[in-house]
């Protein structure tokens, strides 16, 4: 999981130069600048048409909003693998806590899903009830917390 968090770390970063880089390029672009423009040139009004230039411009725009959607695309891609590390660090350690006698003793387990009203401990699962006629078996190693 550290592989994959390092990974997106360095596609995050890979991107922020990228688009500082796209932007200078579209700043450059724009005759003037995109702070400091005459709105009549970048609306694309000329005095003589110039579909070459017009071309450029608009390409390096879209290559800026290309790279600004990656870049929010990887934020979250690495912030969804930072949370699920940290949940996955804090079940384990909730995991290491729990004993198979606090299990045995329990009438309340939960799991990652939530609270389970315990109906009988087996040798390797729990069964638990459910809001339905049917009952479910959670395995022992999914087991978070009990309580009595």
């Amino acid at each position: 999981m550290s592989d994959r968090i390092e990974k997106a770390r360095s596609t995050v970063t890979r991107l922020e130069r990228a688009l500082g880089a796209a932007e200078v390029r579209a700043e450059a672009a724009t005759p003037g600048g995109l702070t400091d423009y005459d709105s009549a040139i970048l609306s694309g009004i000329r005095r003589k048409p110039n579909h070459k230039a017009d071309a450029r411009r608009i390409a390096a725009y879209d290559r800026e909003a290309a790279l600004y959607r990656d870049l929010e695309r990887a934020r979250r891609d690495l912030a969804a693998l930072e949370a699920a590390a940290a949940r996955e660090a804090t079940e384990t350690a909730l995991r290491a806590a729990l004993t198979p006698e606090a299990v045995r003793a329990a009438r309340f387990i939960r799991d990652r899903y939530g609270w389970h009203k315990v109906v009988r401990v087996s040798a390797k699962s729990v069964t638990v009830e459910t809001g339905f006629s049917w009952t479910e078996r959670i395995a022992l190693d999914k087991v978070l917390e009990a309580r009595t």
